[in-house]
């Protein structure tokens, strides 16, 4: 997986979804962790943050995702 790609990959996240940031991209390996969430709303869920990932992943099939893990 190419580094450079994969971050931006992630970073593309805030401009799809205008209400999401994102941040601290880190590309280890066959793995991209960041953290994402929901600016302007406090009531949040992790299942919101979930099916954005979802939907993001099935529109973007740049790389196989294998798991989705959300804390």
């Amino acid at each position: 997986m190419d580094a450079a790609e994969a971050k931006d990959w992630a970073n593309e996240l805030a401009n799809v979804y205008a209400d999401m940031a994102v941040s601290d991209v880190n590309v280890s390996g066959n793995k991209i962790s960041f953290k994402a969430g929901m600016t302007g709303m406090d009531d949040t869920e992790p299942d919101d943050i979930k099916m954005k990932l979802d939907e993001y992943v099935t529109m973007h099939e740049a790389f196989s995702v294998k798991k989705i893990d959300i804390r």
